[in-house]
C-alpha cells in the first residue's frame, strides 16, 4: 500500500484542508527532488544523493508512506557510503513507490 490515508488523516486531526495542502505542496516540490537524486546518481555525487533523498525521505515520512520512505532511506545510506554504483536500483525502488503515491495526492489534493 502507498499510502494509508486513513492513518494519515488520523495525525493531522482529519484536518483534510490540510492534507490537500499538504499534497499539493509535495506534488509541486518532490520531481525537483527526484531529479536532484538522479542527478547525483549520474555524476557519482554521494554527498548530494544523500542530501536529495533526504529531503525526498522527510517529505513522504510526512504523509507516513512507508514504502517510499524506505526506499529514500535505503538511496540516503548509499549516499552517505559514498557508493553510488549502487544507488540505480535504490533510485528506481523509490520512483516506483512514488509513482504509486503520487496518484494517491492528486485525488487528495482536488
Amino acid at each position: 500500500m502507498a499510502l494509508d490515508v486513513t492513518a494519515f488523516l488520523q495525525r493531522i486531526g482529519d484536518d483534510r484542508a490540510l492534507a490537500g495542502a499538504m499534497a499539493e505542496l509535495f506534488l509541486d516540490l518532490y520531481p525537483a527532488m527526484l531529479d536532484a537524486a538522479r542527478v547525483a546518481v549520474q555524476q557519482g555525487d554521494g554527498a548530494a544523493l544523500a542530501q536529495a533523498a533526504h529531503a525526498l525521505k522527510g517529505s513522504v515520512g510526512n504523509f507516513g508512506a512507508a514504502a517510499a520512505t524506505d526506499a529514500a532511506a535505503r538511496l540516503e545510506t548509499i549516499g552517505q557510503g559514498g557508493d553510488v554504483a549502487a544507488a540505480a536500483i535504490a533510485l528506481r525502488e523509490l520512483e516506483e513507490a512514488l509513482e504509486r503515491l503520487a496518484p494517491i495526492l492528486r485525488e487528495m489534493s482536488a
